[in-house]
C-alpha cells in the first residue's frame, strides 16, 4: 500500500499518531525518573542548542541552594539534561544547511511514516507537506527501507518512525544520500536520543509533536522548498521558484512554527521578491 491519502481531521480530543508506544511518566523506569528528579533538584539551566533538538553539549549546572548544602551532589547524563532543553534556541529554529538540488534527475519532495498517523494530525502534516500522499507503512520497516532505498532515489526523503522501530531502520537508511531528515516520536526519549545521537539527520527525537516535531518538520520542508527553488532560478524557471519560496514562507509564519529563525524569514523573503 503506497501513497495512501490522509482522511480529514476529526473531532474531538487529539491522541498522538505514536500512541502504541506512549508509556505514562509515572511508569518511566526507575532510571528515568531518578534522572529526571535530579534535573530539577540540581538547578539545571541548559544553554540554548546549536545542532538541533536533544543534542545539546551545554553542562549541567552545579550551582546548589542553601536546603541543598549537605546533600549528596546529583549527575545526570546529557540525554537526560537534553530533555529539558528541547526547542530552545537562542535565533529560532534551525534548518539543515542548503543543499543543491540537480534538477536534470530530482523528482519531489517524499513523505514517508512507519506509523499511520492519527486522524487527528493528519491535516498538520498535510498541510506542512504540501501533499495529501504519503507513503505509511504501518510496522512494516522491511517495507520501508525497501521503498526509500529503491523508490526513492530521485527524491528527497522526509522519515518519521517510533524509537523502537527507528532502531531497526534509521541505521541503515540514514547514508542514502535520498534521506534528507529524520524524525523520531517515541515514549522513551532519552534512550533513544542515546542511540540516535550519532546519526546527524536524524532532527528531533521526541514525545510532544505539536512542541518540537511538527514546529522542525515545518522549517525542514520550508529549507527544502527553498533549495527547489533555488535550483528553479538557476534554471531560468521564476515562476515555478517563487511557488516553491511561497511555501518555504508559509511554513515559517505558520502557527505550528512558534519560533523560527528571523533570519531564514527574511531570506527567503528577499528570494521571493526578486522573482516577482
Amino acid at each position: 500500500m503506497s501513497n495512501q491519502s490522509f482522511t480529514q481531521k476529526s473531532e474531538g480530543q487529539r491522541t498522538n499518531h505514536l500512541q502504541s508506544e506512549s508509556v505514562p511518566f509515572a511508569l518511566q523506569s526507575p532510571q528515568q525518573l531518578a534522572q529526571f528528579s535530579a534535573a530539577t533538584a540540581s538547578g539545571y539551566h541548559p544553554k540554548s542548542q546549536t545542532k538541533g533538538p536533544g543534542f545539546s553539549s551545554g553542562p549541567v549546572s552545579n550551582t546548589t541552594n542553601a536546603s541543598q548544602q549537605n546533600k549528596p551532589p546529583t549527575t545526570m547524563s546529557p540525554f537526560a539534561a537534553s530533555f529539558y532543553e528541547t526547542a530552545q534556541y537562542s535565533n529560532g529554529l534551525q534548518p539543515p544547511p542548503p543543499q543543491p538540488i540537480d534538477l536534470s534527475t530530482f523528482k519531489c519532495l517524499q513523505f514517508v511514516t512507519l506509523d499511520g498517523l492519527q486522524e487527528t494530525t493528519r491535516d498538520v502534516y498535510d498541510e506542512l507537506s504540501g501533499t495529501f500522499q504519503w507513503e505509511i507503512c504501518n510496522d512494516q520497516d522491511d517495507r520501508c527501507i525497501k521503498h526509500i532505498r529503491d523508490e526513492c532515489a530521485n527524491k528527497r526523503v522526509f522519515f518519521i518512525c517510533s524509537g523502537s522501530l527507528g532502531r531497526k531502520s534509521v541505521p541503515v537508511i540514514h547514508d542514502l544520500p535520498q534521506v534528507y531528515a529524520i524524525y523520531i516520536y517515541c515514549a522513551d526519549v532519552v534512550s533513544n536520543r542515546e542511540w540516535s545521537s550519532k546519526y546527524t539527520k536524524v532532527r528531533v527525537v521526541c514525545n510532544n509533536d505539536d512542541q518540537d516535531l511538527i514546529p522542525q518538520f515545518a522549517v525542514d520542508v520550508a529549507q527544502a522548498n527553498i533549495d527547489w527553488g533555488d535550483a528553479l532560478v538557476k534554471q531560468g524557471n521564476r515562476d515555478k521558484a517563487k511557488a516553491k519560496y511561497q511555501k518555504a514562507l508559509d511554513n515559517l509564519k505558520s502557527k505550528s512554527v512558534r519560533n523560527p529563525d528571523p533570519n531564514m524569514i527574511q531570506k527567503v523573503q528577499a528570494k521571493l521578491d526578486e522573482c516577482k
